[in-house]
């Protein structure tokens, strides 16, 4: 299989090689008891784009993480969630789950360097990641479907990431995402 140019292995049942399923995920964390557990998902404009979305959401507190890739390369999604995923203390990045789509194959690194567990969903199976893609809607809302991301700016993608964490949630007893995420770090750091 062939994705922009470069080789993308993948095992004999079409999955990356090493990837852990999710039925060998913690029941935990589809209670959504605790803080730390992730989803992570690519939103892509036009097929004809080089650039993606990297959406990365908390189960719990639904802070969203939005990042614009230049390339869906595996490399480059790798080092968007190293970048962004870092600069949360340990305890609240115990699990990622994520789909068997190429920019996930370097899973291993991801794993690694930020000391979490990563679960693959199984294919066509997008609901088994459903708080990450109830989020890609609400970025669609900004983001449209069919229109390139190359067309908006940095700043506008960290403009709608700001709206989104913002925004008082129902499900957060009318908190903002910000608000709760706030709540759970100040509470791990007593």
């Amino acid at each position: 299989m062939k994705k922009l140019g470069r080789s993308v292995r993948r095992d004999a049942s079409g999955k990356i090689p090493g990837s852990i399923s999710i039925d060998l995920r913690p029941e935990v964390v589809s209670l959504r008891s605790r803080v730390g557990d992730w989803e992570t998902d690519n939103i892509i404009g036009k097929l004809t784009d080089k650039s993606a979305l990297s959406v990365t959401v908390e189960r719990v507190t639904k802070l969203t993480l939005i990042t614009k890739l230049l390339d869906r390369l595996a490399v480059t999604k790798r080092d968007a969630l190293i970048r962004r995923l870092g600069i949360f203390p340990k305890e609240i990045r115990l699990t990622l789950t994520t789909d068997n789509g190429s920019e996930n194959s370097l899973h291993k690194q991801i794993s690694e360097e930020l000391e979490l567990l990563m679960f693959f969903c199984h294919a066509y199976h997008s609901w088994e990641k459903g708080t990450v893609e109830n989020t890609n809607g609400r970025i669609r809302r900004y983001i449209p479907k069919g229109i390139s991301i190359d067309t908006f700016s940095e700043e506008y993608i960290r403009e709608v990431e700001r709206r989104l964490n913002s925004t008082p949630r129902k499900c957060l007893g009318y908190l903002t995402p910000y608000e709760k995420m706030s709540q759970v770090l100040s509470l791990s750091s007593n």
